[in-house]
């Protein structure tokens, strides 16, 4: 494999206290509704109406289209990146190491419809640090990423670190 080419993006990240709240509407709506036998009509349509905005708002949270920020491509030369306003090029000799935190595709909270939610970095000689969300559309994808990086720091002059998911 010559090159890899992904988009970078940046997701939206619910808070924790938004999760939370979610998560409480919808087992406080499943609890009344389905194991608690209440007779009140307004309690149950309330049970409801909350069960509903948590079942929406968790499962809603796929759809969310992550915000497009520019392109990242790398070659066994060089590491391309094209953001908006800028172009930076980095040699492959001049960074220390690059690594990759794979999220999974199992992962509720870091799945969307668009694709899976990762992170690339990597550091150069002279120690500055770049980090980066992409996203990888498929299996596929992630498969071509892996080999491409292997073969990448099969050589001497750069060290390859895995994060997040083991599978990867």
């Amino acid at each position: 494999m010559n090159s890899f080419e992904t988009r970078i993006v940046k997701t939206w990240k619910p808070s924790v206290f938004l999760r939370i709240l979610l998560i409480a509407l919808l087992m406080g709506g499943a609890i009344v509704l389905y194991v608690l036998d209440v007779q009140e009509s307004w309690i149950n349509t309330t049970a409801g109406i909350a069960y509903f905005v948590g079942m929406f708002g968790a499962l809603s949270l796929s759809f969310v289209k992550p915000k497009y920020l520019g392109d990242l491509e790398i070659d066994e030369t060089r590491v391309k990146i094209d953001l908006a306003n800028s172009t930076q090029k980095f040699l492959i000799s001049e960074l220390k190491e690059i690594g990759f935190k794979y999220g999974g595709y199992a992962s509720f909270w870091k799945y969307t419809l668009h694709g899976n939610k990762n992170h690339i970095y990597f550091t150069t000689l002279s120690g500055e640090k770049y980090n980066y969300e992409i996203i990888l559309q498929n299996k596929q994808m992630k498969e071509e990423l892996k080999i491409f990086l292997e073969e990448l720091s099969t050589g001497d002059s750069i060290s390859f670190k895995k994060f997040g998911n083991p599978s990867f």
